[in-house]
């Protein structure tokens, strides 16, 4: 059955997703804490907005939204792992997923340019702020992400149409 191959497929990026997350949050705390590693790996937290006086608030609230994200789309994977293909619960969490990977895309943009302007002129009397391409990509990404869950949307739709038919 090629849906029971779907279904270990999406079993398996959930385990990765986990893992993935557990990775994150833990090198983020070892970072956050102070915690050093000895030997080869360095670990240390820094803020992108940190240039212009931002706090590691920003990346705080950062990991705090991509750990949501990265929830609604376990949640997805779990769903999807029990059979469930283009089922409300599927797309629903497909949708808040990309919802939450476009919050956390916003903080990158924004927070830098709210510290720019909170903390006010440099010694040369004038605003800088840095716009990274990273940004607007993952920006880029979490709409079309919408698209996909919208696409999702649509096939749910066609699914049911055709259950009713048989």
């Amino acid at each position: 059955m090629q849906s029971w191959g779907i279904g270990r497929t999406a079993n398996s990026l959930r385990w990765a997703v986990w893992i993935f997350w557990l990775c994150v949050v833990a090198a983020y705390l070892a970072a956050r804490l102070g915690l050093g590693l000895s030997g080869a790996v360095e670990v240390r937290a820094h803020s992108s907005a940190g240039d212009v006086g931002a706090p590691m608030i920003v990346a705080d609230i950062s990991i705090l939204l991509l750990s949501v994200a990265l929830y609604q789309l376990n949640r997805m994977l779990g769903a999807i792992a029990e059979g469930d293909l283009f089922s409300a619960r599927v797309v629903g969490s497909f949708r808040s997923f990309a919802f939450w990977l476009l919050m956390v895309s916003f903080v990158w943009v924004i927070a830098p340019i709210l510290a720019v302007l909170l903390v006010g002129p440099d010694d040369s009397h004038r605003l800088e702020f840095k716009l990274q391409l990273r940004d607007i990509l993952t920006i880029g990404i979490a709409l079309i992400l919408f698209l996909v869950a919208r696409l999702l949307e649509r096939a749910r739709i066609i699914d049911e149409e055709m259950r009713e038919i048989v």
